[in-house]
């Protein structure tokens, strides 16, 4: 009986050595803040505004044509060639919100490092507790 009192006593001293730190960050504020994220994006408006100007142009071609033959022919070449430029647009997107993405992460997992952080979430998952680090994350983007 002593002997699991001892033990007993001995789990309830070690436990906070065993408690995890929890860290939160508002990914939100984070793309907000982070330049690399506002110029991507910019940009990326940017490419969307051309392609709705693309479409404007084309239309105002199409109005022009006189015959259904010349306007049937001049939909299905638009049609190709803006399905083109969309493909193209949205790889351009993926790959940039990927990179934005990823160091995002990297930079979350350094601080995290840095500060002896367990687990990091969503500020938004966790109703008590839990370390903010989302404006370290920021000035960690914004340094590189």
């Amino acid at each position: 009986m002593k002997k699991l009192l001892i033990l007993l006593i001995l789990t309830m001293v070690s436990l906070p050595c065993f408690a995890q730190v929890t860290g939160t960050v508002d990914y939100n504020k984070i793309i907000s803040n982070y330049t690399k994220a506002q110029k991507a994006y910019s940009e990326l408006d940017d490419q969307a505004t051309e392609l709705q100007r693309y479409l404007l142009d084309k239309e105002k071609e199409f109005k022009k044509l006189d015959t259904p033959l010349k306007r049937k022919a001049f939909e299905e070449q638009t049609a190709k060639a803006f399905a083109q430029k969309q493909e193209a647009f949205a790889k351009i997107k993926a790959k940039k919100e990927a990179e934005i993405d990823k160091d995002i992460q990297n930079a979350i997992k350094a601080i995290a490092t840095e500060n002896g952080i367990d687990s990091v979430v969503d500020y938004r998952v966790i109703f008590y507790g839990g370390v903010d680090i989302t404006d370290k994350v920021i000035k960690k983007l914004n340094i590189k």
